[in-house]
């Protein structure tokens, strides 16, 4: 049987999907709430909406201060200077938080705050010192985190065949072919060039769009080298599929280490002009 939830999180809505036999219903409609509860809380600590949330904390922290924070957003803000390393800059949520928060998409992270990914010295798994505040918007990487999370959750409670898809970023576990269409940023279509990729089995897939269909993309590199408009990742995480679909955005039709990224983690990309 089919097991189906869905709520409204992480600014989209987010469905858990679980395949299993009867027998184990009670303890799987368990494992997706719990699994649910886990993704409202990463919502919540990495909110760039609210002031009192980690990312509001630390755009309005003082020098030198040192913060308490959720283990989940201690776990991103790694992640994410990782990827900045690996993509050369391509990625950058100290950017993207700039850019949102001076157009007033980000009230929680207003203020004066200008320091980079490097200004945050990891102390443990709650803790950070910061030579300077930092504004965050991690929209190209949270969500993607959260799937990943939830996968976790499910996992551990038993669970074998599952999809988490949160407003397209996707990942599935188990052995089941779970079906997909990806549409055409532009003329909402099925894309031409994802002929081959019908569903996913036991992998992450990401989706991300640029320029006037999506103003709230941060373009790190210059917007007049951008020429793609829709890109979509598959790979091992989600979390390194939609981070990885932030870069492909802004990156040349050759661009090794992309493609070695993309090697690492098993992935595939498509790229729509």
């Amino acid at each position: 049987m089919l097991i189906a939830r869905a709520r409204p999180l992480l600014g989209t809505v987010v469905s858990i999907q679980v395949h299993t036999d009867d027998a184990n219903a009670p303890s799987v409609a368990r494992a997706m709430a719990d699994a649910f509860v886990v993704m409202a809380r990463i919502g919540q600590v990495m909110s760039a909406h609210d002031e009192r949330s980690d990312l509001g904390r630390l755009a309005n922290a003082k020098r030198g201060d040192v913060l308490a924070l959720d283990v989940e957003t201690l776990q991103v803000i790694r992640a994410a200077q990782q990827w900045q390393r690996i993509s050369g800059g391509a990625f950058d949520p100290c950017r993207a938080g700039e850019v949102l928060a001076r157009s007033g998409r980000r009230p929680g992270i207003t203020g004066d705050a200008c320091g980079s990914l490097h200004d945050m010295a990891l102390l443990n798994d709650t803790e950070v010192r910061l030579a300077r505040a930092v504004k965050l918007d991690f929209g190209g990487i949270a969500k993607g985190y959260a799937v990943d999370r939830a996968i976790d959750v499910l996992q551990a409670q038993g669970v074998t065949d599952a999809l988490v898809n949160a407003g397209g970023d996707m990942r599935a576990m188990g052995l089941r072919k779970w079906p997909i269409d990806v549409r055409h940023a532009q003329y909402n279509l099925r894309d031409g060039r994802m002929t081959s990729q019908r569903w996913v089995q036991h992998q992450a897939l990401a989706t991300s769009v640029a320029g006037r269909l999506n103003p709230e993309f941060v373009a790190v590199r210059a917007h007049s080298k951008m020429r793609w408009q829709s890109v979509t990742v598959t790979a091992k995480t989600c979390m390194a599929a939609d981070v990885l679909t932030k870069w492909a955005l802004q990156s040349s039709v050759l661009c090794p280490n992309l493609k070695q990224a993309l090697r690492l983690q098993g992935g595939r990309m498509w790229r729509t002009e």
